[in-house]
């Protein structure tokens, strides 16, 4: 047999390079689960000490550490095993300000239903529905979920309180409000606005926990309700969307978009915050990524491109419709219509 040459051998490390990629999220999830990260907030560790703490099979745990160290997930100087300060700020320190450990949790629950999109592709059905988990009720998981997407949406939502302007808003709906945490910044901030918060049962139930944890009830109304069908008894200022219509789907969302406009004064607002895609639905990267998410956990779902969510809002009656991007590190963008007076 002829030695394979050095060409096909630069394709072959190119092609198993993609394949390998999952092995650096199961190890960082696995330790994560584990608590090794936890543990080793107070400092490097040996073997012996993490194995006493997590417990377990001790020759699969070291292989997993020892692949971490390969990885370079982990650090290991002579018998200790260590981890960078700035990495166990956001998994292991829940008062860093840069703490998303619910968030690496949300992530880890995608894998099995994105590991299962090829038949989702052949049936058309999604491994999971989310959508489900929400409607259950007070549940663990649907307690999870909201806590994770909170910690995504904090810093987040600082940016809609300081970008978006309130002056004329004195009533606020936040349709779909998760863990309402985009609420309670713009009422921090902006103290003349009072919010109703609406969202299915379980993160409803997570999101008025938060808040009392917080002391910000004070402005806050908290109502269990999908948004297709809620009625107020008074029409808002302003209503904002967040990272909502994304999960329902173009004809779900156009609803949404009409129903909106008739619980708007004249006048007032509608913003829609999202992880838009461009026009071309290849980019920006984490935006395609996110579509894809949807189509694992939704019936409905898919990432949704500024063009046609203008379109949508213009169809629904608003006017003046504008595009505002935030820094660039938010990779979330609003859509503001205007219900004419």
């Amino acid at each position: 047999m002829d030695p394979i040459a050095r060409d096909s051998i630069r394709k072959q490390l190119s092609a198993l390079g993609l394949a390998e990629r999952y092995f650096d999220s199961v190890v960082f999830f696995g330790l994560h689960e584990l608590g090794v990260f936890r543990l080793l907030t107070s400092g490097p560790k040996t073997f012996e000490a993490l194995q006493q703490a997590v417990g377990g099979n001790s020759d699969t745990f070291r292989a997993m550490l020892d692949a971490a160290v390969a990885l370079r997930v982990l650090s290991k100087e002579g018998e200790l095993y260590g981890a960078e300060e700035d990495l166990l700020d956001c998994v292991a320190r829940p008062g860093s300000p840069a703490y998303v450990g619910e968030w690496v949790e949300f992530l880890q629950a995608f894998v099995t239903p994105l590991m299962q999109m090829p038949e989702a592709v052949r049936t058309g059905r999604p491994p999971a529905d989310h959508v489900e988990i929400f409607e259950s009720g007070d549940t663990p998981e649907a307690r999870r979920m909201t806590r994770a997407m909170d910690v995504y949406a904090r810093s987040r939502g600082i940016e809609i309180a300081q970008r978006l302007r309130f002056e004329g808003v004195h009533t606020l709906l936040d349709l779909g409000c998760g863990s309402g945490a985009y609420s309670i910044a713009i009422t921090e901030r902006h103290p003349h606005v009072r919010a109703v918060l609406l969202d299915l049962p379980g993160p409803i139930a997570e999101a008025k926990r938060l808040a009392q944890e917080r002391g910000v009830t004070d402005r806050l109304t908290f109502v269990a309700s999908d948004g297709e069908h809620y009625r107020p008894e008074h029409p808002f200022d302003a209503v904002l969307i967040s990272n909502v219509l994304n999960m329902l789907g173009p004809e779900k969302s156009r609803r949404i978009l009409e129903h909106c406009y008739e619980m708007i004064v004249p006048g007032g607002q509608v913003m829609v915050q999202a992880q838009y895609l461009n026009d071309d639905r290849v980019s920006p990267r984490w935006p395609a990524l996110v579509s894809l998410m949807q189509r694992a956990v939704s019936k409905e779902g898919r990432g949704h491109a500024i063009g046609e969510t203008t379109q949508w809002l213009g169809g629904a009656g608003f006017v003046n419709v504008k595009h505002v991007r935030f820094s660039l590190w938010n990779v979330c963008s609003c859509l503001i219509g205007y219900r004419p007076r």
